[in-house]
């Protein structure tokens, strides 16, 4: 019960910080160019702007969209980075496709790699997880030994399953850094 009225109370404060993305005092303070260049660094996208411009009308203040393209632009120049594209990938964020250009090819080619890292490494922590609770069952005095030879038998195939994976991150993890210097070194020559 404790855990529905958790989700249910986060989904409702979601919602509303989904409804307004500036208060009243920050779209009255505003400086735009920093709300847009915050906006642009961390990769939102352009229709950001409508959702602070609705928040501010709300309060009677308009907004200031030349600062705020010319922060928001600032911003993504930042975003657009293969070292930026590795990071959003590694950590499984999405990408909103907002780079342009030569800057946009070489982050979609470093997040994809980065994002098959993250995938791999999600793979092994499912399997780390299921060979913790495979030890607990081992480890409980109401385990059969029966039952303990076959989860015996389970962790070999998953601890064979976790190695293959390992060595699945080290190929994929070389494959990011290689595609990640090729990119840097190509938006170098532009």
């Amino acid at each position: 019960m404790r855990l529905l009225l958790s989700i249910g109370l986060f989904v409702g404060l979601a919602f509303l910080a989904g409804c307004a993305t500036l208060s009243k005092s920050q779209c009255q303070t505003g400086d735009w160019q920093q709300i847009g260049f915050g906006d642009g660094a961390s990769g939102a996208d352009s229709s950001r702007f409508a959702d602070h411009q609705k928040a501010c009308s709300e309060h009677g203040i308009t907004v200031d969209r030349a600062q705020y393209m010319q922060g928001y632009n600032r911003g993504l120049r930042q975003y657009c980075t293969p070292a930026k594209a590795a990071e959003v990938g590694l950590d499984g964020r999405s990408y909103r496709n907002v780079c342009q250009g030569e800057e946009g090819i070489s982050f979609q080619r470093v997040y994809i790699a980065a994002k098959e890292v993250h995938e791999v490494d999600q793979e092994i922590q499912s399997i780390q997880n299921e060979i913790e609770q495979i030890t607990k069952k081992i480890a409980d005095p109401a385990t059969s030994q029966k039952e303990r030879e076959k989860l015996a038998r389970d962790l070999n195939w998953l601890n064979l399953d976790l190695n293959r994976e390992y060595r699945a991150r080290s190929q994929e993890e070389r494959e990011l850094r290689n595609i990640q210097a090729q990119e840097e070194a190509r938006l170098a020559r532009l």
